[in-house]
């Protein structure tokens, strides 16, 4: 049976990778050492990360205890938003804009 990936899958798929992906910068690991703790190769998070595939539930709540997340942060279209928009304040402190 092949699955049909809709329009809303794969933006979710997409916004999924990308809050992993994010997850993985800003703590400085390579995908190896994701692949390594959630017990998948480091294809996988690649493809985990460029929405190709999507993490089954097990996995999902694996990788957000890798990171010190909750699982809702992964799945959350602000999630990405939210960790960083105190980086726009200090910008804008910095520049001068108010």
């Amino acid at each position: 049976m092949k699955a049909i990936k809709d329009a809303e899958y794969i933006a979710f798929a997409h916004m999924l990778g990308g809050n992993i992906r994010f997850c993985r910068l800003r703590n400085f690991k390579p995908q190896k050492s994701l692949a390594f703790a959630i017990g998948v190769t480091h294809q996988n998070v690649q493809k985990y990360e460029s929405g190709d595939i999507i993490p089954t539930a097990f996995r999902l709540k694996k990788i957000a205890d890798f990171y010190g997340v909750k699982t809702d942060d992964l799945v959350s279209p602000t999630f990405i938003h939210e960790q960083t928009k105190t980086n726009e304040l200090l910008d804008r402190s910095i520049h001068g804009d108010s």
